[in-house]
């Protein structure tokens, strides 16, 4: 009788370290796709190169080691996005801050900027900048920003932006006519004159130049130093399975670690396959650099939520927490840390 409790309890204590050491692997990625539970994440995106980190640990079957099939959903823009991600429609979504987030931040919404996909940085090529007529350039009417007085400027949903460059002029908003304009019909408006100036980014600054109707006035790492291109998580996962976006996270961070390689073949072929750019083109055009740990210092964003609310864009201000979860890409860190350390020590026995 003894002996018998005695197998019965060990035959608990076994079965709940099973379970414990299994759940454990899933969550480490140490499972393969067909031993972990497998789940679709939806994810809103446009075909740019930003987006890089994500089409990679796609194609390189990051996602699928973490037992997630990635259905990409692409969207006019990232303001189009932003209610397929509130609504619960897509789990995942990319871009710059909007005022539309701060919006929804302010409704309650639970959205959440959780890792570094892209960042303005200081030192770097340039990906994004205030472009000038290249006819205007030439001709010595427009070489700095203070001369875009009265001149038209297309921007697309860039209030913050298009201050920040303006002010290098002691200029405003209201000293120059601002035209809605996507980034596709910038390099045609600039080729017919219908505009002066313009916000622009890759690869549409490689193609205005490859073209002679634009150049660079002011790269961004002059008005926008710091800038972010987020990834952002909404309530599927969030409210519904937190679990799911670490596993998420541990693949994007895999996907970034490639990217940051450069333009290899591999990187090139996969990029091009997505964002269907020409791969010359793609070769000239300048990539973001991603943080490798997916950080994301509040200060930029902060300061982008501080200048909307002073400026009256906003009704109140939100908080960092309510802006950041910088808990994704903390445990995704240590989970792929441990996974170098470990391919490293079983190279150093080979």
């Amino acid at each position: 009788m003894e002996e018998t409790l005695l197998h019965g309890i060990s035959m608990k204590s076994a079965i709940l370290l099973v379970i414990f050491l299994v759940s454990g692997m899933i969550l480490c990625g140490c499972l393969s796709v067909s031993e972990a539970p497998v789940k679709t994440v939806r994810v809103a995106y446009q075909p740019t190169t930003t987006n890089g980190p994500l089409y990679i640990a796609q194609e390189e079957g990051y996602f699928a080691r973490q037992g997630i099939t990635v259905e990409f959903v692409k969207t006019q823009n990232p303001a189009a996005a932003l209610p397929l991600l509130v609504s619960g429609e897509v789990a995942v979504s990319t871009g710059p801050m909007k005022i539309g987030l701060l919006n929804a931040l302010i409704k309650g919404e639970h959205v959440r900027i959780v890792a570094d996909k892209g960042r303005v940085t200081p030192g770097s090529c340039i990906a994004y900048a205030l472009m000038v007529r290249q006819d205007l350039f030439d001709s010595g009417i427009v070489t700095k920003v203070s001369d875009l007085k009265g001149r038209k400027i297309a921007v697309r949903d860039s209030d913050y932006d298009l201050y920040q460059a303006l002010a290098l002029g002691n200029l405003s908003p209201d000293d120059i006519e601002a035209v809605d304009m996507e980034f596709a019909s910038i390099v045609p408006a600039f080729s017919n004159g219908a505009i002066d100036a313009a916000l622009v980014a890759e690869p549409y600054i490689t193609l205005a130049g490859n073209n002679r109707a634009a150049v660079v006035l002011v790269p961004a790492q002059d008005f926008l130093s710091g800038w972010p291109f987020p990834l952002y998580y909404g309530p599927a996962i969030l409210d519904k399975d937190p679990e799911l976006g670490r596993r998420f996270m541990v693949a994007y961070l895999q996907g970034v670690e490639q990217y940051n390689e450069g333009k290899t073949e591999r990187n090139l072929n996969i990029m091009a396959n997505y964002t269907h750019l020409d791969r010359e083109l793609l070769n000239q055009t300048c990539w973001y650099y991603v943080e490798p740990d997916g950080y994301i210092p509040p200060q930029s964003v902060r300061e982008f939520a501080d200048w909307m609310y002073a400026n009256k864009r906003i009704s109140q201000n939100v908080r960092d927490d309510q802006l950041l979860d910088m808990s994704y890409a903390t445990y995704a860190n240590g989970i792929v840390q441990n996974k170098t350390e470990n391919a490293d020590r079983r190279n150093e026995t080979t």
